[in-house]
């Protein structure tokens, strides 16, 4: 999301405006841990990391934001101006888990059986953001939605099967890669032992994505537009820079 920020604030927005300057705009992307995309291998979030600051991204490391107002941040004894803040770094669980009085991580996340039942509960499954399962490894499995996904599958099963009271298989996360978007023809990509960044990785980025795509002709559509997007290095980008008034046609 940083890189495409600060790609459209630098290029796409350079030659719209004549009373603002958008090259003067300045991205932070605070990060309370050692390195930016934390389930990364540590020399692709470093080479993310380069790509970054290449687009004019101030990156801030193992710094937490103490407050927010709407005049900006505060990370310790400074105070960031900005009228823009972008919230990225996850979510809440639901209240509804508190009234379960099982035991819950810091975040608010349940811990869950192998099965993803609730200890001493067999009947009720917890999955997604609100579960807590370690794999083979020890880690927790991340809250990202092929996780969810495969949980929902392997609990319907159960739940289709009418299992309760019977002994059942582990649930295992199959981990089919990783991939980020840094900006234009920038990625960085995990599957299994294979790493790759750049071009390639942003290549096979944008393959997945239009393979996933419903339809043959959204495929075409959505593949073409992008092509020329990247020919023409612009974006389809506006802003409005006053309040609307009387005087204005309401937006539709």
């Amino acid at each position: 999301m940083a890189g495409a920020i600060a790609e459209i604030a630098h290029t796409s927005l350079i030659h719209n405006f004549r009373h603002i300057n958008p090259e003067q705009a300045r991205i932070y992307l605070i990060e309370g841990s050692e390195q930016i995309l934390s389930s990364f291998p540590k020399d692709l979030a470093e080479k993310a990391a380069r790509d970054l600051r290449k687009l004019g991204v101030e990156i801030i490391l193992k710094t937490r934001v103490t407050e927010i107002t709407s005049e900006g941040v505060r990370i310790g004894d400074k105070f960031i101006d900005s009228r823009n803040v972008i919230w990225a770094a996850g979510n809440q669980t639901s209240p509804l888990l508190d009234t379960l009085e099982v035991m819950q991580d810091h975040s608010g996340r349940i811990h869950v059986n192998n099965d993803l039942s609730v200890p001493g509960y067999p009947e009720i499954f917890v999955i997604g953001d609100a579960a807590l399962l370690l794999d083979a490894a020890g880690l927790p499995l991340p809250g990202i939605a092929p996780v969810a996904i495969q949980q929902s599958h392997y609990v319907a099963r159960l739940i289709r099967k009418n299992t309760c009271g019977k002994q059942r298989k582990p649930f295992r996360y199959f981990d089919k890669g990783m991939m980020a978007t840094i900006g234009k023809a920038k990625a960085v990509a995990v599957v299994g032992k294979l790493k790759i960044s750049g071009f390639i990785a942003w290549l096979a980025w944008c393959f997945i994505h239009i393979h996933f795509l419903i339809s043959f002709a959204n495929r075409v559509v959505v593949m073409l537009n992008w092509f020329y997007l990247y020919c023409r290095n612009q974006r389809c980008i506006r802003l409005i820079t006053r309040p609307l008034t009387d005087k204005d046609e309401p937006i539709r």
